[in-house]
């Protein structure tokens, strides 16, 4: 097992089963140290839950990013998630250049069946894409993909459409990426660009929604990665764990708010680096 540090900067939902209560516990498992750093605290994730208290942490970033490497911390690969705020960009920015040997990987985490987060800034859509430009892996959604590609979204997608999002995306300088979530001709997808190539990773469809599923599948992909795995074989561990967590999930009519990961942990602790 590689012995490997990921640093994840995303925010922290108490309840809900979603980014950093997922990296956490995910990348551990997978034989990762992890250092999490929180944009934001919130008291639960913001899909259905209504007036939820939110605790923004994007001043102290800085600091405690420098109080960390003043005592030698020094990370392998930097894990971004939901952000939420430009000016949170920004710093982001400035802590990737204080490691410029660790590997980028980003979940621009904005948008969801073709609507924008929450209070989502109006610039914010160009900063993050300029920030995609600058990773190693970019692991959007198909709403995301089309927000930054300015291409229309369709929840339905035909091999037309996902090209041009795609060749949009590459033209934008994000050199290598995966869409989740891309239905082509009614079968669930997930589309892998790299080096101008298309690779399609089919997955297996349970009807119903799964809040936190990007989490748990980008958790995934990064720790799998930091643990000398290629891109496709991340991408294809990371599809069979999330499918497995979703369907433990879907046994579960009442556990709504979030994947139950939990309950399948011991199957990618097994398989993580037979992959």
């Amino acid at each position: 097992m590689k012995d490997s540090k990921i640093l994840t900067i995303q925010d922290f939902s108490s309840y809900g089963q979603c980014s950093i209560s997922v990296a956490l516990p995910v990348l551990s498992a997978m034989g990762n140290e992890t250092v999490a750093l929180p944009v934001a605290v919130l008291s639960t994730h913001t899909s259905e839950f209504k007036d939820y208290v939110y605790t923004n942490l994007s001043d102290k970033l800085y600091d405690s990013i420098q109080h960390i490497k003043s005592y030698g911390g020094e990370f392998d690969y930097i894990y971004v998630g939901y952000l939420g705020k430009t000016k949170t960009i920004s710093v982001v920015e400035k802590i990737l250049e204080m490691y410029p040997h660790a590997k980028f990987v980003i979940d621009p985490a904005m948008a969801e069946s073709g609507e924008l987060y929450d209070k989502i800034e109006n610039d914010y859509i160009e900063q993050i894409t300029k920030l995609c430009q600058k990773s190693y892996l970019c692991l959007p959604n198909l709403s995301e993909a089309c927000f930054m590609a300015g291409c229309e979204y369709s929840p339905l997608q035909n091999k037309k459409q996902i090209t041009k999002i795609c060749d949009k995306l590459f033209e934008k300088g994000i050199k290598q990426f995966a869409i989740t979530g891309v239905k082509l001709d009614n079968t669930l997808n997930v589309i892998y660009g790299n080096e101008n190539n298309i690779t399609i990773l089919p997955v297996k469809e349970i009807k119903g929604k799964y809040y936190g599923a990007g989490d748990v599948f980008s958790s995934v992909v990064v720790g799998s990665l930091a643990q000398g795995q290629d891109v496709l074989k991340s991408l294809c561990l990371a599809i069979d764990f999330t499918q497995k967590a979703v369907e433990e999930t879907s046994k579960d009519k009442a556990h709504w708010y979030g994947l139950k990961f939990e309950k399948v942990l011991p199957w990618l602790v097994e398989n993580a680096i037979k992959k």
